[in-house]
């Protein structure tokens, strides 16, 4: 992790030289391969930054490992769920390509919802391990009850902050990603359901959007046939994350090589 300060864009770790082309997501077989090119050419280069911390390529796939490790002491089998209730946050994406490494389904909740419709995202997902930001703590503590599959909740963000730590204790298993990668290249995972979205921007209510491994990257394609993007560019994203549309712009920014500013909207 490496911290930012003020002359942070001057100072930042500098990323790998551009490749003479970017990589199309659309030939990659899972969400993983974004992280596995980007480690094979560029490592060093900043991949995400949040507040004033910034983690290169190394340090965020370590990252996304712990993550591995910390669900699988869950005992989560394929196709179950996870679930995220958050404001922007570094944990999106890193549950996200953990749950597209173990062929589970990550689930980003809008935090604008209102109770009832967070306990039914909750309920209809049958998310097992909720991440919540401190600041919905109280929401579900309360929903205790209603919550009907959560079986783990950690804390992320604020004073009661649990999810730093909780990567922490646990380890990065190379034979635990191996084995996943050869199953993900070996299967006809880009059709699986990785990611669902619960959002508060529809005209008649909540929506839900339920998408694959090949749709996501197909999008972030598609974006970027629209907007040109190269290694070492600098985006960021200052809307919800949990709209389809950023979250397929992340995904763009990430399969270019250019880094992700993440910016905790209020």
């Amino acid at each position: 992790m490496l911290a930012r300060g003020p002359n942070w864009e001057q100072n930042r770790c500098m990323p790998a030289p551009q490749s003479p082309e970017t990589r199309d997501p659309v030939e990659f077989h899972w969400l993983g391969d974004i992280v596995r090119l980007n480690l094979d050419d560029n490592a060093r280069g900043a991949a995400l930054a949040y507040r004033d911390e910034e983690w290169n390529w190394t340090q965020f796939d370590s990252r996304v490992r712990k993550c591995v490790t910390g669900i699988r002491s869950e005992r989560l089998q394929r196709g179950e769920r996870i679930a995220v209730l958050a404001r922007n946050h570094p944990v999106h994406l890193e549950s996200l390509f953990a749950a597209s490494n173990m062929g589970l389904i990550c689930t980003w909740v809008d935090w604008r919802l209102d109770r009832a419709h967070v306990v039914r995202a909750l309920n209809e997902a049958e998310a097992r391990i909720l991440f919540v930001g401190d600041e919905f703590m109280d929401l579900v503590e309360d929903s205790g009850l209603e919550l009907t599959s959560v079986i783990s909740t950690i804390t992320v963000g604020g004073r009661e902050d649990e999810y730093d730590e909780w990567l922490e204790t646990h380890e990065t298993h190379e034979g635990v990603m191996r084995a996943a990668r050869e199953v993900a290249t070996s299967s006809n995972r880009m059709d699986e359901p990785v990611l669902r979205l619960y959002s508060s921007l529809g005209k008649k209510g909540p929506t839900r959007g339920e998408y694959t491994h090949r749709a996501l990257l197909a999008s972030a394609s598609e974006l970027l046939r629209r907007k040109a993007l190269v290694r070492g560019d600098v985006e960021a994203v200052e809307g919800p994350i949990i709209v389809h549309e950023a979250a397929v712009r992340v995904l763009a920014n990430m399969s270019a090589g250019a880094v992700t500013v993440l910016v905790r909207e209020e």
